[in-house]
């Protein structure tokens, strides 16, 4: 039987969303009594964002490198048990105001910290570290080298995008040094999926459909994006006006050459297919339409409506993927402008897809036959919290019907305190081999924990951290829905 034919459930929360002392969650000691945590509710998934390095509004989906890690989600704890770092610089770091609330300042001090560890590092590093870390360079030397080059680049040329850099000579020094920091995360992170797999817990990573323009992605593969001789984008990724985005949205990311991927026989993909599941077990496809057909619009256009469809090659990067990806390894986020042919190709690779409670809900309609293999959600991380969405029924209308409060909670047979829990019992007990619950919703957080707001470029995006660990009274709760749905494995 394989692992999707199995009643299971997980917690969304991503990793920087952790408690601790810090402004912001990390991989180290509050990592791994969360996964304690999800052990003794019973559940059997956790899943996060992209785990890449982050652009200054902290956005997961914005990253210099589809294949390196968060250096900010490097444990500062760990590298002092490691003796890599003296306690009373790590003291000092925390002991300063403007470390406990900006996130700009947290950011360059953390940086700056790691860097100094990075110098040291032949001096205090032990023979076992020393060791793991020559062969983390040779294993990974395929992405790495790449990504270090373009880091010291960009410091060379004063942070500016590629496209505007004047200077490409650098200091060989300084190429160890983001190394060290590289092989750091990435000493951590496999450490805490060792973790999570002892405990029967698999991790659902995420993979966006676009990189950022300014990325080492872009600048040492120019060939697999549509861009002019300049290295300029000739378009930019969006999606088309609807009733929701009367003029639609526009990402910026540069789109894909679909024709040079093909060409190449994918190698840029498989690599990078290779390395995320190498750090999880199961991918998220993120914008899943995108492997069907993608929508381009010209560069200068401030809006989406000009706009064009053109099609992808996901098929033929299936196929190339065969030995890799499988259907106990994937979900495809089929939401949006679905058409008939991406749900074709959905369905060719037998890829799980998606149903979000607060997008799919009507209580008019029966769910005892709902697809078993799709992933239900109470919300992802784009939603409102479903206290939140529950807040704003009375002022909004779905599925062409609309949805009160009162005939939620009618349906339910509940009041407002317990609502989320009826929705999350509701969810867990679906048709659904898998149900993943964010973990604002089993807190009972409402709109002003929201994690993300799509389309806004805001300073709270993406800042949301939980204040302490998960109490006995939400474990135990969620622990006998998990076991009265039947989804402890």
């Amino acid at each position: 039987m394989e692992f999707k034919d199995i009643r299971k459930s997980g917690v969304l929360l991503h990793p920087t969303s952790l408690p601790g002392e810090d402004l912001y969650g990390d991989i180290g000691p509050n990592a791994f009594r969360f996964i304690d945590d999800l052990s003794h509710m019973n559940q059997s998934l956790w899943q996060i964002l992209p785990i890449g390095p982050v652009d200054q509004y902290n956005s997961p989906y914005s990253s210099t490198s589809t294949f390196a890690g968060n250096e900010l989600l490097i444990s500062l704890d760990l590298l002092v048990e490691d003796d890599l770092l003296d306690q009373k610089y790590l003291n000092k770091f925390r002991s300063s105001d403007k470390v406990k609330t900006s996130f700009t300042y947290f950011s360059n001090y953390k940086r700056s910290l790691l860097k100094q560890i990075a110098v040291k590092f032949n001096s205090n590093a032990n023979n076992n570290i020393k060791d793991r870390f020559n062969t983390f360079c040779k294993n990974e030397s395929y992405w790495l080298d790449d990504y270090v080059k373009f880091c010291v680049l960009k410091d060379c040329n004063s942070h500016k995008q590629w496209s505007d850099w004047t200077r490409s000579n650098y200091n060989s020094n300084d190429i160890t040094y983001y190394k060290i920091i590289q092989f750091l995360f990435d000493d951590q992170w496999k450490k805490i999926k060792k973790y999570c797999n002892s405990k029967n817990i698999k991790i659902i990573g995420d993979m966006p459909i676009y990189v950022g323009y300014d990325s080492a992605d872009v600048y040492h593969n120019k060939e697999l994006f549509q861009l002019n001789d300049n290295g300029l984008m000739k378009f930019k990724a969006g999606c088309p006006p609807c009733n929701y985005q009367q003029k639609g949205q526009v990402w910026g990311n540069p789109v894909y050459d679909w024709t040079n991927h093909d060409k190449s026989n994918f190698k840029w993909w498989r690599q990078r297919f290779n390395r995320l599941l190498d750090m999880v077990d199961i991918i998220r496809l993120d914008h899943f339409i995108g492997y069907q057909r993608f929508y381009k619009i010209p560069i200068n256009d401030a809006t989406a409506e000009n706009g064009q469809w053109d099609k992808s090659k996901g098929d033929k990067l299936f196929d190339c993927l065969a030995s890799t990806i499988n259907n106990d390894n994937i979900i495809a986020e089929d939401l949006g402008d679905v058409t008939p042919e991406v749900i074709k190709l959905r369905d060719k690779y037998g890829f799980s897809g998606m149903e979000v409670f607060q997008f799919d809900f009507n209580p008019s309609i029966s769910y005892e036959n709902s697809n078993n293999h799709s992933v239900v959600y109470t919300g992802t991380h784009d939603n409102d919290t479903i206290i939140g969405w529950f807040n704003s029924l009375d002022h909004k209308s779905l599925n062409s019907d609309k949805l009160s409060q009162t005939n939620l909670l009618d349906y339910f047979n509940c009041n407002k305190s317990i609502v989320n829990w009826e929705i999350i019992n509701y969810v867990m007990s679906l048709n659904n081999y898998i149900a993943i619950i964010p973990i604002q919703d089993i807190l009972s957080l409402d709109s002003s924990c929201r994690f993300n707001i799509p389309g806004i470029l805001s300073e709270n995006n993406w800042k949301w951290k939980m204040e302490e660990h998960l109490n006995n009274e939400v474990k135990n709760r969620l622990m006998e829905l998990t076991i009265k749905n039947n989804r402890k494995i």
